[in-house]
């Protein structure tokens, strides 16, 4: 008897709020159970910098935008003196200027 209840409660706790996280057929957690902060978030696309600043002043680690003007992908970079929106592709030279932290922060591609 025991052992069919505690089944019963066990199967009504998987994959449901304050329950227990189930696996995909890949071992995987379905990212409907992961909390928000443990997903990538992308925030859209938007024509320029300056558009992605006025619908975003601020961002958390992993959010990032597409910007149509550069063509390229901008993720939030928190470990700057500032925290600002930075695109991936930086020259050289200000790359080599950026922190271990500031480098390690984004996934920069050095053109």
């Amino acid at each position: 008897m025991a052992s069919a209840i505690s089944y019963e409660f066990y199967s009504a706790k998987l994959g449901v709020a304050n329950g227990l996280a189930t696996l995909d057929s890949s071992g995987y957690i379905p990212v409907g159970q992961l909390p928000p902060s443990a997903v990538e978030t992308y925030k859209g696309e938007y024509a320029t910098e300056a558009a992605l600043v006025l619908a975003f002043p601020s961002g958390a680690l992993a959010d990032y935008a597409y910007v149509t003007d550069s063509l390229s992908y901008w993720y939030w970079n928190a470990s700057l003196v500032l925290p600002a929106w930075v695109n991936q592709e930086i020259s050289e030279t200000a790359y080599n200027a950026l922190s271990a932290a500031e480098k390690a922060a984004v996934p920069y591609i050095v053109v």
